[in-house]
């Protein structure tokens, strides 16, 4: 799903996924991002278009199992506006 982002919110995203230590680059323009202090946490990879386009690859809610102490992937955000929600909800736009 492609985002719609303007100038400055594409600009702001990259530099958030480029400095958060649960963000990380994969090639020059896919990058995985994992959100953990929201109150749904989610994971989002992201791909970077040649025209500098913002396009969701895959996102998911993250779930925690307190049992095997880790995170695991349950619903997909399936929109675009559930994806914003949450980088809005981080600033990361």
């Amino acid at each position: 799903m492609k985002l719609e982002l303007t100038a400055v919110q594409k600009e702001k995203l990259l530099n958030y996924l480029n400095q958060d230590p649960d963000c990380e680059q994969l090639s020059a323009a896919e990058y995985v991002a994992d959100f953990y202090d929201v109150d749904s946490p989610a994971t989002v990879n992201f791909l970077i278009t040649d025209k500098g386009d913002v396009d969701v690859g895959a996102a998911a809610q993250l779930l925690y199992d307190e049992a095997e102490d880790g995170w695991y992937m349950g619903d997909r955000l399936e929109t675009p506006e559930a994806v914003l929600a949450l980088l809005s909800a981080v600033n990361a736009i």
